[in-house]
C-alpha cells in the first residue's frame, strides 16, 4: 500500500477537486494510506484549504490533517469556488490563516515513515516543496524518506505551462529543480496530456457533493468537462505506468531545464531519474478510469 502525500493548489481549476474524490477512492479501495494535504497557494478569499476539509468530511475522513503555505509571496488568485463550499458544506470551521504551516506538516509527516516510503503527487505550485528543501532537515527529510515524486507540471518536450511559471511561481520552480535530490525519481504530467483527457460530466447526475458543487462553479465543466491533469498525475502517482495488466503510460527518460520565466525544456537522457508521461491507451480510454474513480 503506497503512502501518499498530495500537495495541492486548490484554486481555480476544479481538476484538483476530482484528484481528491480519486485520492479518497484510493484509499476506499485499499491502495493507499493519505498521510495528509497540503496547500501550496494563497485563496484571496482564505477558505480553499476548507475545500479540502469538506472533502474529506464527505469521505469520512475528517481526521487527515491538512496544512497551508505560509509564503505571503505565494501565487494568489480567487478561488472559484471556495467561498460557495464553505457556506454550504460541512468541515473543520478552519480559515487557511488557521492551520498549520506546509512544510512543518511535511517535516512532521515524513519524519514519522520509514526510508523511500512515501509518494507525493504535486498537483500546483512547487511553493511548499521550494521551501521543504530550504530547510537542512527538510532536504534530508525528502532524500531519506520519499520514494517518488509525481508532478503536473510544464509541456512537453518544450513550452510554458501555468504551475511552473504563474505570478511568480517559476522563482519557487527553478529553485526546486536546481535543489532536488537527485536520487529521487520526479515524474512529470505535462499540460499537453491532460489537455485530451475531458472528465467531470459524470458529476451530472451523480449526488449532491463538494466536488460535484467545484465542478458546477468553474467553466461549465460539469457540463461540458473538464481537462485531467491533476488526476493524471495522481492516477501516475498511485499505480504506475501499468496496473493489473493494463498499460496506462510511457515514460520518456531524460533531463527537464527550467529558465527563470518558468519554461521548461526537455532533453532525452537514458538513465535519467526525471522522466515525463505520454498516453499508453486512447485518452479516451484513460478518461474512462479517472471518471470512474472520480464517481466511486
Amino acid at each position: 500500500m503506497k503512502k501518499i502525500i498530495l500537495d495541492t493548489d486548490m484554486l481555480t481549476d476544479c481538476d484538483d477537486a476530482g484528484a481528491m474524490a480519486m485520492l479518497h477512492a484510493f484509499e476506499n479501495l485499499g491502495e493507499i494510506e493519505i498521510l495528509g494535504i497540503v496547500v501550496n497557494g494563497i485563496d484571496n478569499h482564505g477558505k480553499h484549504s476548507a475545500v479540502i476539509s469538506a472533502i474529506n468530511y464527505y469521505f469520512g475522513r475528517s481526521d487527515i490533517p491538512v496544512g497551508v503555505t505560509k509564503q505571503t509571496a505565494s501565487p494568489s488568485k480567487h478561488s472559484t469556488y471556495s467561498k460557495d463550499i464553505f457556506d454550504e458544506y460541512k468541515h473543520d470551521g478552519l480559515l487557511d490563516i488557521e492551520r498549520p504551516d506546509a512544510v512543518s506538516l511535511y517535516e512532521q509527516l515524513l519524519s514519522a515513515q520509514t526510508d523511500q516510503s512515501v509518494t507525493i503527487v504535486s498537483i500546483g505550485f512547487l511553493t511548499n516543496l521550494a521551501n521543504l528543501l530550504k530547510t537542512e532537515n527538510g532536504r534530508e527529510l525528502f532524500e531519506s524518506k520519499v520514494k517518488e515524486v509525481s508532478i503536473m507540471g510544464g509541456r512537453y518536450p518544450s513550452g510554458a505551462e501555468y504551475n511552473f511559471n504563474f505570478n511568480g511561481t517559476a522563482k519557487e520552480t527553478l529553485y526546486f529543480m536546481e535543489h532536488y535530490p537527485k536520487s529521487v525519481p520526479i515524474v512529470f504530467t505535462g499540460f499537453e496530456f491532460g489537455i485530451g483527457v475531458i472528465t467531470g460530466k459524470g458529476y451530472k447526475n451523480a449526488p449532491d457533493s463538494p466536488m460535484r458543487r467545484a465542478y458546477e462553479l468553474t467553466y461549465d465543466s460539469i457540463n461540458v468537462g473538464r481537462p485531467s491533469w491533476d488526476q493524471i498525475a495522481l492516477l501516475y502517482g498511485v499505480r504506475g505506468e501499468t496496473f493489473h495488466g493494463q498499460k496506462y503510460f510511457s515514460k520518456i527518460k531524460g533531463v527537464n531545464s527550467v529558465a527563470e520565466d518558468g519554461s521548461n525544456e526537455w532533453a532525452e537522457k537514458s538513465g535519467s531519474n526525471e522522466s515525463y508521461l505520454t498516453p499508453a491507451m486512447p485518452e479516451d480510454e484513460i478518461a474512462k478510469v479517472i471518471e470512474n474513480l472520480m464517481l466511486y
